[in-house]
């Protein structure tokens, strides 16, 4: 038998033809995992995850795989483009278009339309922040491969040519290994699906969605960087999970209020993905969807609201959970009676039954695609109403707007105030700086202050961060108990970090100069050679640089009174330090690092002080993956605060002996915790957390227990210091015998109640924890006390260092029942034998955002020896 040769336009009919094939001979991730993808019981972790996406980038030209940072635990993050092959090599371009129109400035309507047709619509997917909140991430694989196959049911080649996708399919690797190692660990025990004894992102946990304007984690920085740097998407959405028992699915309309700030053509944008997301579930039988219930258009720094601030459409999901990937069984009975009947807002109520993990991933990728299907339909409305929306932030005065913020130049601690500049203008704020002294609402600013004017594109964003808040008296029925936010009533950056920040209502000139880059300053050559210098304890940063001197044996007193040296007043309590030769040696380095200039003083004879020691702080943390512990541990690492973790078996003594804690320990921190919790490791059982606790493996149960109240009662009376944080606070009381009550507790809430707001402290500012203060401080009030104090028993003695006012003490936020907490105490210090209990009543480091109130914690780890 003899062959032909195929003519040559054979052969390039066969290659034609397979090439498709080729083409689409894309891995799918059940081959690659060896499972489907939310198969009962059955987990990807992030190394998995990371594989498969770097073989999809190596299989499909539609999919380039790119690492935008890196995690706490140094894993990198990961966000696959995903867009036609054709647009890839034209990346740059799309990301200049979508900036141009985002920045709008200089930009006439008709070029702005020419560009809105040239562009590309980009759309950021982000997955599973909360790590315990898992199903996103394992979604992202299949949606991904679905995606570039073309197993979609829209046209996915023509759709792709027109949308640029960003999936990034963990924002928090970390936690997803936590999450999964811990899962795979008790699988099959009676622990399945259980919490874990430890937080699921390292510093923050659930708090990792509230770092939103402030940037303290790097996962943070990673995505606020594609957000609102370098990609400038016209739509974000941001999945999550909830509760197992109402609805199935939350996607927005949000119910009210919404933050005032917010363009209303956003809310029109968020409304209309809003809209076509559900209709796409529905059409494939997707039961339990809810809208405008739950989750508000109220700002509470979260990864998905803060891009609505940005004029970018910002989109929650939020799935009912199983128990990691365990399916569960929900009796109807056992359905929530609002998520029981037809609403509007909730058409066709899910009735009960098994729900799986494969649920949450099928109803997961159909709202991913329709979302993409709706970037591609109305792509240029998207880009040019991400104009309109800037164009109008940088025109249009709003209600109530005023013209500008100023933060002046001569600050109480002025490198927080230069931090804080840092923060806003890595979130997007344009910020400018006087070049000489100007007038502006009849006051005179000095050269060097900032200004920021209103009249720029991301003017909802910086309006939001820097004015106060009110928060609207939303009540249950008239008269009623009032309507919870679901989180935070008040947030004001300047407040919470002590810094002075005024708002100017009219029109003014001045020189001003944009801002490309925070200037820290330089300490002098030649500080620090006299005999002493002082360190003023009104900046943050002299705590660490303290601590690093002590730690080198330096020799270290606080000033007791207000003194003045070569024209400059020092407060009481700032820092004395006795320049020896190897504090000299060390001296420039720390002055870099902190940024901190010292005040030399050829003596210090005359001067009422006190002598510091090096402590050694001990911070507790229990096995409940307790949030403020995270941040407290977050403030003394960024701050370089010497200290060591210490768990329950650290309150048990070995067998035979007796615990000696001042053997170890001269302070022991108290992050905010339940009582109950810090005791015996569960809360009381009628407590509404109760029911929100899971069995823990044996190695996890329990609290300090007895043994370690006792050994915690003989380290005070031996000259230990214990420090009990906002709720721990209780625990001092009620289990320490401190001589105060909580006059705040079983008030009726139509009487007193304060969500998460800013409110205004009276402080004493001459006494040990008061020193560095200002004598009025803002401070965070959240589930706080607020302290009744008594004359205490012969062995007692205390002090009110910081209390409400009789008046004025709301600052940002919502407050009801002024009259119930005017005058209580905030923060009290007492004295017991040989030691201290200090009772810091508020949020002093929340969530590492209220630096203003930092000194009242850092204050109880440098107590002068009095």
């Amino acid at each position: 038998m003899t062959f032909r040769r195929p003519p040559f336009q054979a052969l390039i009919l066969i290659v034609a033809l397979i090439a498709p094939l080729a083409v689409s001979a894309q891995t799918p991730p059940d081959r690659f995992l060896g499972h489907q993808v939310g198969a009962d019981r059955k987990l990807a972790d992030y190394g998995q995850i990371k594989a498969y996406f770097e073989k999809l980038d190596a299989e499909s030209p539609k999919l380039s795989l790119v690492t935008i940072g890196e995690s706490v635990q140094k894993r990198p993050i990961i966000m696959a483009v995903i867009t036609a092959e054709e647009n890839m090599a034209k990346l740059d371009a799309y990301r200049e278009i979508a900036r141009k129109l985002k920045m709008a400035r200089g930009l006439a309507a008709d070029d702005a339309r020419k560009l809105a047709r040239e562009g590309k619509s980009i759309l950021l997917i982000t997955c599973s922040l909360h790590a315990t909140e898992i199903a996103a991430s394992q979604m992202s694989m299949e949606f991904a491969y679905d995606l570039v196959a073309g197993k979609t049911p829209f046209d996915a080649a023509a759709v792709l040519k027109d949308v640029i996708v960003l999936l990034v399919p963990t924002h928090n690797p970390d936690g997803n290994q936590m999450v999964v190692d811990w899962y795979r660990k008790y699988l099959g025990t009676k622990f399945e699906g259980g919490n874990m004894p430890w937080l699921y992102h390292v510093y923050a946990g659930h708090d990792n969605n509230r770092d939103w304007f402030m940037f303290n984690l790097p996962e943070t920085k990673a995505v606020t960087k594609v957000l609102y740097h370098d990609w400038h998407p016209q739509i974000h959405i941001d999945e999550h999970q909830m509760g197992s028992n109402g609805a199935r699915l939350f996607i927005p309309p949000f119910m009210d209020p919404p933050i005032p700030n917010v363009q209303p053509l956003l809310w029109r944008g968020v409304n209309l993905c809003g809209a076509a997301m559900p209709y796409d579930l529905q059409k494939n039988g997707k039961s339990g969807v809810v809208h405008g219930r739950s989750f508000t258009g109220w700002w509470i720094g979260a990864c998905d609201d803060t891009s609505w601030l940005h004029n970018t459409i910002g989109i929650l999901s939020e799935m009912a959970s199983v128990r990691g990937a365990t399916p569960i069984f929900i009796e109807p009975g056992e359905v929530q009676r609002d998520y029981v009947q037809k609403r509007m807002e909730f058409p066709d109520p899910w009735p009960g039954g098994w729900w799986r993990l494969r649920d949450l991933v099928e109803y997961e990728l159909i709202l991913s695609k329709s979302l993409v299907n709706t970037a591609a339909l109305l792509k240029e409305d998207f880009l040019y109403n991400s104009y309109l929306m800037s164009k109008a932030s940088i025109e249009t005065v709003d209600k109530n707007q005023p013209y500008a913020f100023v933060v002046p130049a001569r600050q109480h601690d002025s490198l927080t105030m230069l931090k804080m500049m840092d923060i806003l203008l890595f979130g997007g704020v344009e910020i400018h700086r006087a070049q000489a002294d100007f007038v502006a609402d009849r006051k005179l600013y000095p050269a060097g202050s900032y200004v920021i004017l209103m009249a720029q594109p991301f003017k909802p964003y910086a309006w939001a961060l820097l004015d106060k808040q009110k928060y609207p008296d939303l009540r249950e029925y008239p008269g009623g108990p009032p309507v919870t936010p679901y989180d935070n009533a008040g947030w004001t950056v300047p407040l919470q970090m002590g810094v002075a920040c005024d708002r100017i209502e009219n029109a003014f000139e001045a020189g001003l100069e944009k801002v490309a880059k925070i200037g820290y300053p330089v300490p002098a050559d030649g500080q620090g050679q006299a005999a002493w210098f002082a360190l003023d304890c009104r900046t943050n940063a002299a705590y660490p640089m303290a601590f690093a001197l002590l730690k080198d044996k330096a020799e270290v007193y606080r000033t007791k009174a207000v003194i003045t040296r070569k024209g400059v007043e020092v407060p009481a309590g700032c820092f004395l330090v006795k320049n020896s030769p190897e504090v000299k040696k060390a001296l420039p380095g720390l002055a870099s690092k902190y940024a901190m200039a010292v005040l030399d003083l050829d003596d210090v004879e005359g001067i009422d002080k006190a002598p510091v020691k090096f402590n050694r702080v001990g911070l507790y943390q229990s096995w409940k993956s307790n949030m403020d512990e995270g941040w407290t541990r977050y403030v003394f690492d960024d701050l370089g605060i010497p200290y060591v973790t210490i768990h329950n078996a650290d309150f048990k003594a070995a067998k035979g002996k007796k615990l000696d804690l001042k053997a170890n320990y001269d302070v022991i921190v108290f992050p905010d915790e339940n009582a109950d919790i810090i005791k015996t490791g569960k809360p009381d059982p009628s407590s509404p957390w109760a029911r929100w606790m899971t069995p823990m493996p044996p190695d996890y149960e329990g609290g300090i227990e007895q043994a370690g109240v006792d050994a915690l009662k003989a380290f005070v009376e031996a000259g230990g210091i214990v420090v009990a944080l906002n709720g721990a606070g209780q625990f001092a009381i009620k289990e320490l015998q401190v001589p105060a009550r909580n006059g705040l507790e079983r008030i009726e809430r139509t009487r007193f109640f304060c969500p998460m707001s800013i409110l205004k402290l009276e402080v004493d500012n001459t006494t040990p924890i008061g020193y560095g203060l200002s004598k009025t401080t803002p401070a965070v009030f959240s589930d706080s006390p607020g302290y009744e104090t008594r004359v205490p028993p012969n062995e007692w003695d205390r002090k009110v260092v910081a209390a409400y006012p009789e008046e004025g003490v709301l600052m940002s936020g919502w407050l009801l029942g002024e009259d119930v907490i005017a005058r209580k105490a905030a923060v009290v210090d007492y004295k017991h034998g040989k030691g201290r209990i200090i009772l810091i009543g508020v949020v002093s480091q929340n969530r590492a955002q209220s630096h203003g109130t930092y000194k009242f914690l850092l204050n109880a780890l440098l107590y002068p020896e009095l």
